[in-house]
């Protein structure tokens, strides 16, 4: 794909595009505390299978997509990864790339829209993101993207938001409608699916069935006792129900990953 085919694809969803950019340009970014896939809170669990699969990252050139913050691509850097991370937010880039000034890591970040990321083929062992993908207009051809840049043997591996799970969806509808953008949309498993046609495989793993529930309870309950008992008493009876294939689609989160062969 040359840059004049690019474009024109990319021209048919600036409007898509506009709206991300003013939704997260009007963020005062902080980084916070340092980002550590064994970190002890809600997501700990799906983290734990994202770090699975990535395996031994040591040495491996890896594209952080949709990287916000840093807070990622920091932590892959620090596990000896050579990392670029990218994002459609210029204020976003300018504070990762002080950032890793600051904790003197080599990161490459460039702002560049990842619906069609703007690199030479084969470049990269790995591709991440954490819960980008529902952000993009056309998810077929990221997954075909993706595979054009990954080398032999690449693969990606990425945490996204399910579309199906009803106490989430009712959270997002009338708790807190206004706290994501316009036109994101978590996934369906169809989509998601969409991985293993373009690449012909797929390992993925479902999350958080009815421990969203804690999440939403502790909007009005504001109490960190409160949530970790809600939690874990909720999650200790929804582990035995991600076996039940019925169920994986109405989970609120999903890690997968796609081997280039």
């Amino acid at each position: 794909m040359n840059q004049k085919e690019r474009a024109n694809i990319l021209s048919e969803f600036d409007y898509i595009f506009k709206n991300e950019i003013k939704y997260y340009g009007k963020y005062q970014i902080r980084l916070g505390g340092i980002f550590n896939l064994e970190n002890e809170d809600f997501f700990r669990h799906a983290y734990l299978k994202f770090k699975d699969l990535l395996g031994n990252i040591k040495g491996k050139t890896i594209l952080d997509v949709g990287c916000g913050k840093g807070s990622f691509s920091f932590y892959l850097s620090k596990m000896g990864a050579n990392v670029t991370g990218i994002d459609l937010s210029q204020n976003y880039i300018e504070f990762c790339q002080k950032e890793a000034k600051r904790r003197r890591l080599n990161v490459d970040f460039k702002v560049m829209n990842a619906q069609i990321p703007d690199f030479e083929d084969e470049l990269f062992d790995i591709i991440v993101g954490f819960r980008i993908i529902h952000h993009l207009p056309d998810i077929d051809l990221f997954f075909k993207e993706c595979k054009r840049l990954l080398r032999k043997k690449g693969c990606i591996v990425f945490i996204e938001p399910l579309k199906k799970n009803p106490i989430v969806e009712f959270n997002r509808k009338y708790i807190a409608p206004k706290m994501r953008t316009t036109y994101e949309h978590p996934l369906l498993m169809s989509e998601v699916k969409k991985g293993e046609e373009i690449f012909g495989n797929i390992e993925h793993y479902e999350f958080f069935l009815i421990s969203p529930f804690a999440r939403v309870l502790q909007r009005f309950i504001k109490s960190n006792a409160v949530f970790k008992t809600t939690y874990k008493f909720l999650n200790f009876i929804e582990k035995p129900l991600y076996k039940i294939i019925f169920f994986k689609k109405y989970c609120w989160q999903i890690v997968f990953k796609c081997v280039k062969f």
